[in-house]
């Protein structure tokens, strides 16, 4: 069993990106990376506090929780505090408001560990829309347009998601710089991603093209931001 418990990491640094952190001691910590703090697994954003949570095992029990930090750590998009959370097989854990997110797993000593790996369900957060023709399942990370399915880039995707979960909220251009764009990150000193808003608007004009008629719900807010208009 305990070759088979890892953490997979879907969403951070580019090159740590699919990679497995296998959980063979009771605790690891969760962080930012420093020239005097090593975290047993580290980030390089400066969204995620430099002790940002802990995943623990408590007997046969792996449990994770927020050491504190600045921006937050979701379960399955419900936040967590200092109280352990039990973790079970495929739950999502986001950092700083999906900076980072890494899925955990308990699959078994059996575990093939070199297969090719593909992401399983994870629990809904967010129903399909309710518009009968667009289909949009987060899930499988998939929109269908009267039954078609729409070929989406992995930012048009990561974009929609981020503002469809925040339906008629509006979302400004740093918070879409820094969901879509962690990797451009310069330094722990600079917020916000390297971006231009030149970028982000050829994004919102590709993803408007892409759901054709329904591209009218990605709605501008002058000077702040984009809303999904519901």
């Amino acid at each position: 069993m305990e070759d088979g418990v890892y953490v997979l990491i879907k969403k951070g640094d580019p090159e740590l990106v699919q990679k497995r952190r296998f959980l063979r001691r009771d605790e690891y910590t969760i962080g930012r990376r420093g020239s005097q703090l090593a975290p047993d697994i580290a980030f390089s954003s400066p969204y995620v506090s430099r002790r940002h949570a802990v995943i623990r095992k408590i007997g046969n029990q792996y449990t994770i929780s927020d050491l504190e930090s600045k921006h937050g750590t979701e379960v399955n998009g419900a936040p967590i505090r200092q109280t352990p959370q039990p973790l079970f097989h495929g739950d999502l854990i986001s950092l700083a408001k999906g900076v980072v997110e890494l899925v955990f797993f308990a699959e078994g000593s059996e575990l093939d560990v070199t297969r090719e790996f593909s992401f399983p369900l994870l629990h809904a957060t967010v129903p399909a829309a309710a518009s009968s023709g667009l289909v949009i399942n987060l899930e499988r990370r998939e929109i269908r347009l009267d039954g078609a399915r729409i070929p989406l880039t992995g930012k048009d995707m990561d974009l929609l998601t981020l503002l469809y979960q925040r339906a008629n909220q509006a979302v400004s251009y740093e918070e879409i710089m820094v969901a879509i764009w962690p990797e451009r990150m310069i330094h722990a000193e600079i917020s916000v991603p390297d971006v231009g808003r030149a970028e982000i608007n050829a994004l919102v004009y590709r993803l408007r093209k892409r759901l054709g008629k329904y591209g009218q719900k990605v709605t501008t807010i002058p000077r702040f931001g984009y809303m999904w208009e519901e």
